[in-house]
């Protein structure tokens, strides 16, 4: 095996250098002729939080009624209610306070004149009842 990183392995045993290997950013390997993208287990969470907020933006991307009424933040965190998420989990991605998620969540209710999250859902996302 043939492991190329930013970090010396010289002083590294042959148990510790996948080990040493992940602990970098950018890693690759070669393992039975094939050359391997070693991912650390942060960078494969970064991309998944990436592809999840791509999905997000996908799905706003399409206008709906009331659209123009929100704000930015609202629509933001408009993407993370489609997505499923709670008032809690939906702060955490925006870092913001759960309190603030609620108000965003609230402010979207009202602006966009629906009653409950099933309303909102079939407005956003198309759906008639």
């Amino acid at each position: 095996m043939l492991v190329l990183c930013t970090y010396s392995l010289r002083a590294a045993r042959a148990v510790d250098i996948l080990d040493v290997a992940m602990t970098h950013h950018f890693t690759i390997a070669r393992r039975g002729g094939r050359w391997e993208y070693v991912e650390t287990p942060e960078l494969r969470a970064a991309k998944q939080e990436i592809r999840r907020l791509n999905d997000a933006v996908d799905i706003l991307s399409v206008s709906f009624p009331g659209h123009d009424k929100l704000t930015r933040r609202e629509r933001t965190m408009l993407a993370q209610i489609v997505l499923g998420a709670s008032n809690k989990e939906a702060a955490r991605a925006l870092k913001i306070s759960p309190r603030t998620a609620e108000f965003h969540r609230a402010n979207i209710l009202r602006k966009l004149e629906v009653r409950n999250l099933a309303e909102l859902l079939r407005l956003v996302l198309g759906r008639s009842e």
